[in-house]
């Protein structure tokens, strides 16, 4: 029995809380400690750099408007050189020289390119009777009313739309305007207005409006005073801004995360504030600063204010602080079962030695292992000199392949010596031609040799220094260990492979409940229940072809996707590719056409085909507006045909044309997307052509459409095809899977396409039918509740009577099976493989072309 003053003779409870427990409480307080300074300090760095790339990204934003300003000067400056020379300039001049600008495109925001000429009072009218001669009857100059002189506008390009308003009007009347005209007039420089309302301002969201002036002067005249510049002043070339116009053609979308707010900080404005998108919340904002600009006689002030996006950014990660937490209960458990077994540990001291021993070496190898891993996830540099043909390179590149630092250059050759064998040749080959190239940078994936004779993969990335004549003098660059990111690549591969196959089983019996319900074969759905119901299947065979995408990307970069090559008529292929998609065009008014033909064969695996084409056919139909066409064209290019698919849509944006084929690209990667999907279709379906001897790729113009292709080898030309027998009838069939909803989806599909079903849900079961009746063909899945179809199957080819009885195997384990059941021999050709969840056109198609080798097997 346990003393009283036995920690034993403590409840759990208060043994935890004892003083005997005060080792533990410390380590756990430890740990807290630190977690909690590991994220304080983690926390000011992320604060820290966003705090300065808020600075890089105001400065940037300063900058920008102070750059296209000047840029706005040079347009003026340039149109009032044209003034100069030529002493007078047309209307039709002016509007030339305005449209080679291309103002919409190069500087969006400005409304325009105009000239306002000085106007004595004297001859106002004969001016007004000019311009109307022009052939603008109704032209005045306004606001009406006697002045010294008269600044009307005479040209202002574009003259359309909101420009309209402002011909013949008179800026000097205005007080703003007034004020930079004469500024610019005295100066002889350019200068910018204040906040004022635009006449252009006819419709729409009124904005803050800004003019920039430019004055011209009679040619001989003196402008060398103020007052001599005011005598000579001719006019004034001129442009007017909308400023929530400007600033979105001059930043754009280079603002992301701040918020922004421009003051004219002259006294005496009525409405300083040019423009703003600060919310109520800015001023709480973590990140504020404000900058002064002073341009063109204006004293601007912007205020920015970052965003919440910006700011979660700067925040670190709290799995800092949950990690931390766990390791403190960890430890604080640990140590308290050490401190209060304490007695129990003296007994078994012996055992514990060594099993101690054998902890702490594990412990070691453990934090050298994590001391090599972090140590590896730096990268090493190294730089050739291509003169002397020497290398050097950082202790941590000769650490990577496990060779001690060597400060000293070495030959390049010592350097290829560790290069792989089977890599040498490619990487050289490639760094060849990249040196004969103009190619400044590059990288490229190689693998080197360790010094224990291991391959490594590594990742070179390097730059090219040349001379004039663009030849390469000096390489540098850096190499990265890529083991460890190899080895997560092959880890979420096979992640994404085992969770897709675990949720086929239970999707191929949902899907298959829906459709038995929807057929009607239950009785008639209730009309408040159709619809939901139509919702529910059609998104579980959304989730299929999901599922289905994942698994294929994974067979093919894992290399066991197995392709049935066979020569087909391709245009029957394309026809059957426009029939199965016919249905889901015309739920989008989309017509489907083909044009012309190829009276030629092709060597393809024509369920992999159909994969292509339905992929691109989809694609084409999701993204064409309603009413259009979408057309399939071949054409011959000289061993080779060209299948091209031609949408009227809007187009492949420039910025995501290099990534389209891409795993998981998508030009809308946003979760509110209008059109659903993986990104993995047109990855698929390049892979899937190459496998094929074939090859893809586009062309495309954004708002003129785009054109998908696929180029495959022409096996033959004008073949004839193999008939099938008519007299021949589909017959009996023999549905085995343990589950029955899905045996009684398999059978519906089945007596749909004219064949006779039964159903079994155990190998018993079927075994009785089996013996008592004949079937043309057997429908199984593996994994059964009283045994496995792969045992069903043996005992079946071993009976002389279904030694060729056609098995089409049904489950989410084919590969599995494959390998188990041939185990390297020759395969059966009256056995096919359909991967869950099923789908109808494949299961109909795969039967039959099962039932047809059979038939022609019959006949030899």
């Amino acid at each position: 029995m346990p003393s009283p003053s036995s920690p034993y003779s403590l409840t759990p409870g208060r043994a935890i809380i004892s003083r005997k427990n005060t080792i533990a409480w410390c380590v756990a307080a430890i740990v807290l400690l630190a977690t909690v300074l590991v994220w304080q300090y983690q926390n000011k760095r992320e604060h820290d750099a966003a705090d300065r790339e808020f600075t890089l990204l105001t400065n940037d934003i300063a900058l920008a408007i102070r750059k296209r300003m000047i840029h706005h000067e040079q347009i003026l400056l340039g149109a009032a050189g044209l003034m100069d020379a030529s002493g007078r300039v047309s209307r039709d001049e002016w509007r030339i020289m305005v449209e080679r600008l291309r103002l919409a495109e190069n500087y969006p925001g400005i409304l325009g390119v105009g000239y306002a000429q000085v106007v004595p009072p004297l001859t106002l009218d004969a001016f007004e009777n000019a311009v109307r001669a022009e052939g603008f009857a109704d032209f005045a100059v306004h606001p009406p009313g006697p002045r010294p002189f008269y600044t009307a506008i005479l040209y202002l390009e574009p003259f359309k739309g909101r420009n309209l308003a402002a011909f013949g009007y008179d800026m000097f009347s205005e007080p703003v305007r007034r004020e930079a005209m004469q500024a610019a007039a005295e100066s002889g420089e350019t200068r910018v207005t204040g906040p004022v309302r635009l006449l252009q301002e006819t419709h729409g969201e009124v904005q803050a409006g800004i003019l920039m002036y430019t004055p011209i002067y009679h040619r001989g005249a003196s402008v060398d005073t103020p007052e001599q510049r005011q005598r000579a002043l001719r006019g004034f070339v001129y442009s007017p801004y909308r400023m929530g116009d400007l600033l979105d053609g001059i930043l754009g979308s280079r603002t992301p995360g701040v918020r922004y707010r421009i003051t004219d900080t002259a006294a005496g404005l009525e409405f300083p504030q040019l423009y703003s998108d600060l919310t109520p919340d800015s001023g709480k904002a973590l990140y504020q600063r404000s900058l002064d600009l002073h341009f063109y006689g204006r004293d601007w002030r912007l205020d920015f204010a970052s965003t919440p996006s910006f700011e979660r950014g700067s925040v670190a990660s709290p799995w800092i602080l949950l990690l931390g937490l766990a390791a403190a209960l960890l430890l604080f458990a640990l140590a308290s079962l050490l401190v209060l077994r304490r007695e129990q540990a003296e007994r078994i001291a012996h055992q514990m030695t060594r099993k101690l021993r054998a902890s702490n070496e594990a412990l070691r190898q453990s934090e050298e292992r994590k001391r090599l891993a972090l140590q590896g996830s730096s990268d090493g540099w190294w730089d050739v000199d291509m003169q002397s043909w020497q290398f050097m390179a950082s202790d941590r590149a000769w650490e990577l392949i496990g060779y001690p630092p060597q400060e000293e250059a070495h030959s390049l050759h010592r350097w290829q010596s560790v290069l792989a064998p089977q890599a040498r040749h490619e990487l050289l080959s490639t760094l060849r031609e990249v040196m004969q190239s103009e190619q400044d940078t590059f990288s490229v994936e190689t693998r080197l040799t360790h010094q224990g004779g291991q391959s490594i993969p590594v990742l070179l990335r390097g730059i090219i220094q040349r001379d004039e004549k663009g030849k390469a003098l000096r390489v540098s660059g850096t190499m990265l260990d890529l083991t460890e990111a190899k080895r997560v690549e092959q880890l979420k591969s096979q992640f994404v492979s085992t969770v897709s196959h675990e949720l086929r089983t239970p999707l191929t019996s949902i899907s298959g409940a829906l459709a038995i319900v929807n057929s009607g074969t239950l009785g008639e759905v209730p009309e408040a229940m159709a619809r939901m119901l139509e919702i529910a299947e059609s998104n579980s065979q959304r989730l299929n072809l999901l599922i289905n995408d994942l698994l294929d990307m994974e067979k093919l970069a894992a290399g066991k996707m197995k392709f049935d090559m066979r020569p087909y008529a391709l245009t029957e292929l394309i026809d059957e590719a426009l029939n199965a998609n016919q249905a889901f065009a015309t739920s989008r008014d989309i017509t489907l056409k083909r044009e012309g033909d190829c009276h030629c064969w092709v060597r393809v695996d024509s369920m992999r085909l159909h994969q292509i084409l339905n992929n691109y056919l989809s694609n084409a139909i999701k993204f064409s507006p309603a009413g259009s066409v979408v057309t399939v064209t071949m054409q011959r290019l000289g061993e080779q045909v060209q299948i091209n698919v031609i949408d009227q849509g809007e187009g492949i944006p420039l910025a995501f044309q290099s990534q389209i084929f891409n795993k998981f690209a998508q030009a809308d990667g946003s979760d509110r997307r209008q059109q659903a999907g993986t990104g993995l279709g047109l990855a698929i379906t390049r892979e899937l052509a190459q496998q094929m001897n074939g090859d893809v790729g586009f062309s495309s113009l954004p708002e003129h459409g785009a054109t998908f292709w696929v180029r495959l080898p022409i096996e033959a030309e004008d073949s004839e095809a193999a008939t099938r027998d008519a007299s021949d009838t589909p017959g009996a069939v023999l549905v085995l899977d343990d589950d029955p909803m899905i045996a009684d989806f398999i059978a519906l599909i089945a007596r749909k396409s004219g064949y006779e079903p039964t159903t079994a849900n155990s190998v018993l079961e079927a075994r009785g039918y089996l013996k008592e009746h004949t079937y043309a063909a057997l429908l199984t899945d593996l994994r059964l509740q009283d045994g496995h179809g792969l045992t069903l199957i043996r005992d079946l080819r071993a009976d002389q009577t279904t030694a060729a009885l056609p098995i089409l195997v049904v489950s989410a384990y084919c590969e599995e099976g494959q390998r188990l059941l041939h185990n390297g021999a020759a395969e059966d050709s009256a056995i096919a493989w359909l991967d869950k969840p099923v789908d109808e056109k494949k299961l109909v198609g795969i039967l039959e072309e099962l039932l047809q080798r059979a038939r022609t097997a019959a006949t030899r």
